[in-house]
């Protein structure tokens, strides 16, 4: 690994995004919510409510939220995107984040609409359970399933898995173990959970350096996964055998507890042969686009995942 990616202490925090935080007041003292059902219902309605103003406004992005056909499904909870009036074979699954706690399908619906748009490609963006009321292996259950029930459709094109914060975890064991569903042909992640950091494998130690205070932001500040509500299943950090998987584009920051989990499981695939683009993110913390997406630095993040999908397609 190029010693310049391993991070003992974060650069600074963007001055944009400081200015974010005090003008969103994301430095105020946050409401603490013990119980699992009104966490989820007040993260799901922040969602929706940014959603709804984003969507109201007129210019820079209004062209990425029409001209689409957008349907939800029940039994399994998943939402269709697909370009009106032309064919889109190509074929994204798109699983949310949110700590395998909090998340739906209004989650990072914006991503997928402009995803869909950009790249006239289907996107489906998958719902699964959530712990505490299941566990972590359910929501692995629920994503595994959708991909072997959605890779079936738009045989002609390309199939991508994608997902951001322990979305990218889903999407990442999902790939490693894709053999019940059809061929994988990329796999993007963003801010990527990929280990239990308890029990790191011992060859990361040295370059595995984040989970520690000075990492800590007002948007995560406490890693969600942890060695008691993991997945019994290998996380995509610990499994030994990497060879053989498709191309990947991981895209990390630097001010994040999980910025180590993305550039480790980046070098991982790049040391049994996987080819792989990786693009950092300085000064700025956990999937800050979700948070702050009229940033201009959002709207890049935003742009670069596009080139990295085009790239994945390309492959």
């Amino acid at each position: 690994m190029d010693p310049i990616l391993i991070l003992q202490e974060p650069p600074p925090l963007d001055p944009a995004w400081l200015a974010h935080e005090q003008a969103s007041g994301l430095l105020l003292p946050k409401p603490i919510i013990t119980n699992p059902a009104e966490r989820q219902k007040t993260y799901s309605d922040a969602c929706k409510a940014l959603n709804a103003s984003l969507l109201a406004r007129r210019g820079r992005d209004k062209d990425f939220f029409s001209g689409l056909d957008i349907r939800d499904f029940p039994d399994p909870k998943i939402r269709c995107y697909k370009p009106s009036n032309t064919r889109a074979p190509n074929t994204v699954i798109y699983y949310h984040g949110g700590g395998l706690q909090v998340g739906d399908l209004d989650s990072e619906d914006l991503s997928c609409r402009r995803i869909s748009k950009a790249l006239q490609c289907t996107v489906y963006s998958v719902g699964y359970r959530l712990m505490p009321e299941h566990t972590a292996d359910d929501a692995l259950a629920d994503a595994r399933y959708a991909h072997q029930m959605l890779s079936h459709t738009n045989r002609d094109g390309k199939l991508i898995l994608m997902g951001s914060s322990s979305g990218a975890q889903l999407a990442a064991q999902v790939s490693q173990r894709s053999h019940f569903g059809r061929k994988v042909d990329g796999v993007l992640l963003r801010g990527p959970v990929t280990c239990d950091a308890a029990n790191l494998p011992s060859r990361f130690e040295g370059m595995h350096t984040l989970m520690k205070p000075a990492f800590h932001t007002t948007l995560l500040s406490t890693p969600a996964l942890t060695a008691e509500n993991r997945t019994k299943e290998k996380l995509p950090l610990e499994e030994d055998d990497l060879k053989g998987l498709p191309r990947h584009w991981v895209q990390v920051c630097t001010n994040d507890i999980y910025y180590s989990d993305g550039i480790c499981y980046a070098e991982a695939l790049r040391e049994q042969g996987v080819e792989v683009r990786t693009d950092v993110l300085s000064g700025w913390p956990h999937t800050f686009w979700l948070k702050a997406p009229l940033l201009e630095k959002a709207v890049e993040a935003e742009e670069s995942m596009l080139e990295g999908l085009r790239w994945l397609l390309e492959g």
